[in-house]
């Protein structure tokens, strides 16, 4: 079983890493380009890399399927529907309730599953740190679909340094990986490597300065694999912990823009570049508190690349926090 999902991991790596290349220059061909807004020179970069991140764990998680039927065809089926979400986004441009309801979608997957197959797909008895392990019945089956739609919309709203999204999401798995060991849980291990062997294929590409972008398409299948394989797994608490920076960011947009608008409907950017490339907090009143802007109060003008350094601490520490609370759940089951 361990031989096997090595090779599938890293059959995620290799097929993320070589695929990467060809969406780029597909991305390129096409005219489907970003540009870099965090740059002075505003280079365009192609866009759509998340859908090698995507293929990879798909191609990975296909070699595991035969051994875990369920719980790998439940994970592929949400990331899957995350992924479409994330591409019709990218060509439609959806408004923000509308794309919170289309993840919410992603969840259908996990709520068959769990009602099919409660002995593989188990719901509603979360374990928490000191508490143990609860019994959510209704309450669980009630905020499921936030298990998947927080996760996504939440590491998209996070994406928007080059190589933000596959070092943080790469450092959450890699916890949840290491969570999954601690508490035994073997489908944890598998679904923790083939994400992370993915993301770690993909990181060459995006990483600063970024040859590729993401796209919605990568940001929502990574946030709804996340989310999936810590409902399967049962590391709903360490998922929270892990995304503390993700969620503590969408709840500043949120909460300064009133309500889930979409990013391309905001006028007033939360971060002022300068010729020099220094980035700063903007004083302007109208522009949406994020946790960049909230760094760059505190600390002053930053590089891009000293931002992406400060947010990569900040998800190490709630990697370790997340670890922490599995150690502790060990003494509580």
């Amino acid at each position: 079983m361990w031989l096997i999902t090595i090779t599938a991991s890293i059959i995620s790596f290799v097929s993320s890493y070589f695929l990467t290349p060809l969406i780029i220059k597909f991305s390129s061909s096409r005219g489907f380009v970003g540009i870099d807004i965090h740059k002075p020179e505003r280079p365009k970069v192609p866009t759509l890399g998340g859908i090698a991140v995507t293929l990879g764990m798909i191609l990975g998680a296909l070699l595991l399927l035969p051994l875990y039927p369920i719980q790998v065809s439940t994970f592929l089926l949400t990331v899957i529907i995350g992924a479409l979400t994330g591409f019709i986004d990218d060509f439609k441009q959806l408004s923000g309730y509308p794309k919170m309801l289309i993840t919410v979608i992603a969840s259908l997957p996990l709520f068959i599953a769990g009602y099919l197959f409660p002995s593989m797909i188990k719901l509603g008895r979360p374990v928490v740190p000191v508490l143990g392990k609860l019994r959510l019945t209704i309450i669980y089956w009630l905020l499921l679909p936030l298990a998947i739609a927080v996760p996504s919309n939440a590491v998209n709203m996070l994406e928007v340094f080059n190589g933000v999204m596959p070092i943080t999401c790469g450092i959450a798995s890699a916890s949840l990986l290491v969570s999954s060991i601690i508490l035994n849980s073997e489908i944890g291990v598998v679904l923790s490597l083939i994400l992370l062997g993915s993301l770690l294929g993909y990181l060459p590409y995006n990483k600063y300065p970024a040859k590729v972008f993401s796209g919605n398409v990568g940001s929502y299948a990574v946030g709804a694999a996340i989310g999936a394989l810590s409902i399967i797994s049962g590391l709903e608490f360490e998922m929270i912990v892990v995304l503390l920076p993700h969620i503590f960011n969408a709840l500043l947009i949120i909460l300064s823009v009133g309500g889930i608008k979409e990013r391309r409907s905001i006028k007033v950017r939360p971060i002022i570049v300068k010729p020099d490339g220094l980035l700063v907090a903007n004083s302007d009143s109208r522009a949406p508190l994020t946790l960049t802007r909230t760094i760059l109060a505190f600390s002053g003008p930053l590089t891009e690349l000293e931002v992406i350094k400060v947010i990569t601490m900040l998800e190490a520490w709630s990697a370790v926090l997340s670890l922490l609370s599995s150690l502790l759940k060990v003494t509580s089951i």
